[in-house]
C-alpha cells in the first residue's frame, strides 16, 4: 500500500517521472466565426483589428471588451504560437452602426474572446469563404495538461482510479538495481476488482521489456500462467510470479511484503 494514500482504488505517481513528461498530454479547443449580414442593421460585419478612437481621439468603436487585443494582426486574427489568456481577443470583428452620423461612433466591437477557465497556445488559424463569400475564421488553442492528484486513470484492463498523491523519485521505493516504478497501484484492488488480467499483464510486459519480445495480448489466446512464470523464472532471473524485493525510498529500510 506505500503510505496508505493510494486507498482502494488510487494511485500513487512518481512526481519525478511525471516531470519528466509521463501522461503529459494536450488539449485543443477551437474557436469559430464567421462575417455575415446583420439582419436587423442590413449592414456586413467584418473581420479587423477594432480601433477605439479616430486619430482627433473622440470614439470610433462602441461595445470594447477589457480584453488585450494586442495580439491581433491587421486582419483581426491572432497570431500563431501567441500565449492567450482568459479575456484575450483571439478573432476580432466589427458590425458597422446603422445612420451614424459624422463624429458618431461608427463600429460596434463584437469580437471573439477567450473564455474563463480556459487559455493556451494558438497551435493553428485557418481562414476561408464559406458559400456566401463571407469570409470564416477557425482559431484552435493548445491546452498543456500535467497530471495532478485527482485526475483519472485506466489500465488496459480497465482497472481505473484517481492520483491520491505524487512523491519524488528519492521517495519511492526502489529494487535491487535501483529501478523506481512510475505508478504504484494497491493491490487491494485486484480482488474486488476482479482484473485478473492485469496481473497476468505484470509478468507478461515484465518478459517483453526484459528480453525485447514482443507479448501477444489478443483475445482468444490460450496463455498459460505457470509457462509465464516459468520463462520469468529461467530467463528473467525473477521468482516464478515476478515479485522482487523493494526498499523504502524514506528510510533505506528493506520492506517486509511480497
Amino acid at each position: 500500500c506505500y503510505t496508505g494514500y493510494n486507498q482502494e482504488d488510487s494511485l500513487i505517481f512518481n512526481q519525478s517521472s511525471i516531470d519528466r513528461g509521463l501522461f503529459v498530454s494536450s488539449v485543443y479547443k477551437t474557436y469559430k466565426d464567421e462575417e455575415k449580414r446583420n439582419s436587423s442593421t442590413l449592414e456586413d460585419e467584418k473581420f479587423c483589428k477594432p480601433e477605439k478612437f479616430y486619430p482627433n481621439k473622440t470614439l470610433k468603436t462602441t461595445g470594447m471588451k477589457g480584453g488585450s487585443y494586442d495580439k491581433l494582426d491587421d486582419d483581426g486574427f491572432v497570431k500563431i504560437n501567441s500565449e492567450v489568456a482568459p479575456g484575450d481577443i483571439i478573432i476580432g470583428k466589427v458590425m458597422p452602426i446603422k445612420g451614424a452620423a459624422d463624429g458618431e461612433p461608427k463600429y460596434k466591437d463584437i469580437s471573439k474572446d477567450i473564455k474563463k477557465n480556459e487559455g493556451g497556445t494558438v497551435d493553428w488559424v485557418y481562414t476561408n469563404k464559406n458559400d456566401g463569400c463571407y469570409r470564416i475564421c477557425k482559431v484552435r488553442v493548445r491546452n498543456k495538461r500535467t497530471p495532478i492528484a485527482g485526475d483519472k486513470f485506466s489500465s488496459r484492463h480497465g482497472q481505473k482510479g484517481t492520483i491520491g498523491i505524487t512523491y519524488r523519485d528519492e521517495d519511492m521505493p526502489y529494487t535491487k538495481s535501483g529501478i523506481r516504478p512510475d505508478i504504484i497501484m494497491n493491490p487491494l484492488a485486484i480482488p474486488s476488482r476482479m482484473t485478473i488480467g492485469q496481473l497476468i499483464e505484470c509478468c507478461a510486459g515484465k518478459i517483453g521489456s526484459v528480453l525485447g519480445r514482443e507479448m501477444d495480448a489478443t483475445p482468444f489466446t490460450n496463455i498459460d500462467v505457470d509457462k509465464v512464470g516459468e520463462v520469468l523464472q529461467k530467463h528473467c532471473g525473477f521468482s516464478k510470479t515476478g515479485k522482487e524485493v523493494l526498499y523504502c525510498g524514506k528510510t533505506g529500510k528493506i520492506m517486509v511484503a511480497d
